[in-house]
């Protein structure tokens, strides 16, 4: 099954194992349940930890995997990324998964401009990272986003000048 990137560790929390964790999942009470099954990649490894329990704490989420309850088997894996399956049954109707924008063609009023190569997410709105000629950054926001085609990987866009370089 496809994975999805619902996190990464920026530190650990404590003697008892807890992980502060980068959210960058929708689902964050489904993705860290007591029992989830979570993919660690560490070392070119994908390692399956079982979610022992998580809280919230000053923005993160703090995780405790079964079997790693303490700082010593857990330090290692400060700044890894976390995954779990991409499951659609958690979105609405017409919702998507941050990852299914990536590879997306770019269109400004019909002109192409570029692939989506990344999406930064922020707190207040997201970045979509778009390579053409040049890399260019559109706020992931109504006023420039103006329709998304994600079965035929097609982005609409109105920008406003200044965005790109035009000769």
């Amino acid at each position: 099954m496809e994975k999805v990137k619902i996190g990464k560790i920026v530190n650990t929390h404590g003697i008892k194992g807890e992980l502060k964790v980068k959210s960058m999942t929708d689902f964050p009470e489904e993705r860290f349940a007591k029992g989830s099954i979570v993919t660690l990649h560490y070392q070119n490894q994908d390692i399956n930890m079982e979610v022992l329990k998580h809280r919230y704490h000053k923005g993160h989420i703090l995780v405790t995997f079964k079997g790693y309850e303490d700082i010593n088997l857990v330090e290692k894996y400060k700044g890894c990324s976390l995954y779990s399956d991409k499951d659609v049954s958690l979105l609405d109707e017409g919702e998507y998964y941050v990852d299914d924008l990536i590879g997306c063609k770019v269109y400004n009023y019909d002109n192409y401009i570029g692939d989506v190569i990344e999406v930064q997410l922020y707190d207040h709105h997201d970045i979509l990272v778009v390579q053409g000629k040049e890399k260019i950054m559109i706020p992931y926001v109504e006023a420039f986003v103006k329709e998304e085609d994600i079965d035929n990987k097609r982005i609409n866009v109105e920008l406003i000048g200044g965005f790109i370089h035009e000769n």
